[in-house]
């Protein structure tokens, strides 16, 4: 009789925690919040701001989904609900014409704003409007200055919508991983690396492809003994710096290499135009006075004979070049190659040849005359850097980016082999230039600077069954260790794969690391054909192919929430709003296109 007694109290108190249970997610779900957000204004009579009307409450949708409480409205329904209604996405609309929207979509607020200027300040301002009452219940602003600052504005915002919606304190962090803290891992070397797949386990008889990750992070330098410099500047002095004052800032940023160059570093000064000319032969810096009344004498010439400038500047440095310095041309143009060898694949393969000897070489492109297409690759090919120059008052800047890195340099003669097994193939390596011969992936990465991080990103085809274990690739680092002077340094790194049967075990062991990596160098891949299309003449096309692949890249940001991610997005949508613009001269579009191929540069270099 006790017993069923007991039995009987345990069923009622099932009944009541089921009840009880039932009445709480009851209430959950009425406190979901469902929010319609709606371009934002820009009332800042800045074209150049228009992008932000889409971008901003993109950026914004993705904070907000961070909370399990708010949902979305989509926004493709919320703009067909408005074309109905007769409004706009981007217009203005009065506090009390929300009730109807909200009956259309469900929503229960409705978020809108506008994009301010002020000077050299811009300002995002919200509103948070309650459906039912019409009544603003939350109006904030945050201020920017920058892209950077734009992702950082509308994560602030974000934030407080959540807690005005729902009491919920989150923090929009940034996914990404970030270049180790701990000098520990270095383990007293220059350069620490990572090796990961973007699943270590398989299902069996899968078809998808897996992703090898490859990340080298560089140690801080400190201050000290350094590397000497071996460097030639060739500065371009054609006709055409003389526009802008662009030979004057040259000439300042040339100073400023000089006087942070020490008794120990090398260098030669070398102009060309019509011909070539050496102003400084190649040798020690001993009397600065000397060489900056040199550089103070350049004036603009004529034509822009680039390769007989590189040559040149490539024969200084091989006159002293010797391990255990930096050997590294500084090349600067404002124009195309219109004399000499002018032959892109030649200038390519000079660098190339020349970097295989030790000699890298960073280009310098000015304004909106120069072929980037060339200057970035001679950077590739000769293992060095490219820079955009938009604006002529940012070349001392960019030589000071430059420089920096020069005299931190913390590894040399870097190089990764990736050796994969005959049943393995690369499909795809994202991001720099590479040699193959049989199995073996050779990547040449020479100078390393102090506090660097280096993603090389595979994608690769491998069996989709198997009985046991496959090491997909094996990866060695080699390099001259310059913390530990020279020392020689070697790592092996085995990257295994494991089949199952359990979809469970696979969809737990997804790495989210490596997955935001390939959503990005996916991204780039998705820019690049757009770039090529208007390089082609085919914007309507190019505009097409973007507006086809932003959705995807929305549901990646929103499922990362990188900031890197969310960098691509403004990039999108800046890239479309120039796109849609009214008809851009000759030298606007030249200037987005070189912009653009930039910043995807800067993506894939991870900088």
């Amino acid at each position: 009789m006790k017993r069923f007694k007991k039995g009987i109290w345990i069923i009622l108190a099932l009944i009541l925690f089921n009840i009880n249970n039932a009445g709480t997610e009851e209430t959950q779900k009425e406190e979901k919040k469902t929010v319609a957000v709606l371009d934002f204004q820009n009332v800042s009579n800045s074209s150049e701001l228009n992008y932000l009307q889409n971008a901003i409450p993109e950026m914004l949708i993705t904070g907000l989904l961070i909370s399990k409480k708010i949902k979305v409205v989509e926004r493709e329904k919320l703009k067909k609900i408005l074309e109905e209604l007769k409004f706009s996405l981007s217009g203005t609309i009065a506090p009390e014409k929300s009730i109807e929207i909200g009956k259309m979509t469900g929503a229960d607020t409705l978020l809108m704003g506008s994009i301010i200027k002020i000077g050299y300040q811009m300002r995002i301002d919200a509103r948070l409007i309650d459906i039912k009452t019409s009544e603003v219940i939350l109006a904030e602003k945050v201020k920017f200055n920058t892209e950077e600052e734009v992702i950082e504005a509308t994560d602030t915002l974000a934030e407080k919508i959540v807690k005005s919606l729902t009491g919920e304190e989150i923090k929009i962090g940034d996914g990404e991983k970030l270049p180790p803290k701990d000098i520990k891992v270095f383990q007293g070397k220059a350069l620490f690396m990572e090796t990961a797949l973007n699943n270590q386990y398989r299902l069996e008889g899968s078809e998808e492809e897996t992703y090898l990750q490859v990340d080298l992070f560089s140690r801080e330098f400190k201050k000290g003994k350094r590397l000497p410099l071996n460097l030639a500047l060739v500065i371009d002095r054609s006709g055409s710096m003389a526009s802008e004052n662009k030979l004057e800032y040259v000439k300042e940023a040339a100073k400023f290499v000089i006087k942070n160059l020490n008794k120990d570093d090398i260098l030669a000064i070398v102009t060309y135009e019509n011909g070539v000319e050496v102003l400084f032969e190649a040798g020690k810096v001993k009397n600065k006075k000397y060489i900056l009344n040199i550089i103070d004498k350049i004036i603009p010439g004529g034509s822009t004979n680039l390769s007989g400038g590189m040559v040149e500047g490539y024969r200084q440095v091989a006159m002293n070049y010797r391990t255990g310095q930096v050997n590294r041309v500084l090349l600067l143009s404002d124009g195309l190659a219109n004399r000499g060898i002018t032959d892109d694949e030649s200038l390519q393969a000079i660098c190339q040849q020349k970097s295989r000897k030790g000699i890298s070489i960073s280009s310098y492109g000015v304004g909106v005359q120069f072929n980037e297409d060339l200057m970035l690759l001679l950077a590739e090919y000769g293992a060095g850097n490219y820079y955009y120059i938009d604006q002529a008052e940012n070349i001392a800047r960019m030589f000071d980016k430059e420089l920096k890195g020069l005299l931190a340099v913390v590894a040399q003669d870097v190089s990764l082999q990736i050796e994969i097994p005959a049943q393995v193939k690369m499909e795809e390596l994202y991001g720099y230039l590479f040699t193959k011969k049989g199995n073996k992936i050779r990547i040449n990465l020479n100078d390393i600077f102090a506090r660097e991080e280096k993603t090389i990103l595979l994608r690769l085809k491998v069996p989709a069954s198997r009985r046991n274990n496959l090491r997909v690739a094996r990866v060695t680092l080699t390099y001259d260790d310059v913390i530990n002077v020279g020392k020689k340094e070697k790592e092996i790194s085995d990257v295994l794969v494991s089949y199952t049967k359990n979809k469970k075990l696979v969809k737990q062991k997804e790495n989210n690391y490596v997955g935001q990596t390939v959503s990005l160098m996916e991204s780039t891949l998705v820019m690049e054909k757009a770039i090529k299309m208007v390089d082609e003449g085919k914007k309507k096309e190019a505009e097409t192919w973007l507006k086809e692949n932003v959705v995807p890249l929305k549901k990646k940001v929103e499922k990362y929430n990188t900031r890197e991610l969310k960098k691509q997005l403004l990039n999108v949508f800046d890239y479309q709003d120039a796109l849609i613009a009214p008809a851009l001269s000759v030298n606007e579009e030249k200037a987005m296109q070189k912009k653009e191929k930039y910043r995807q540069y800067e993506i894939q270099k991870n900088k």
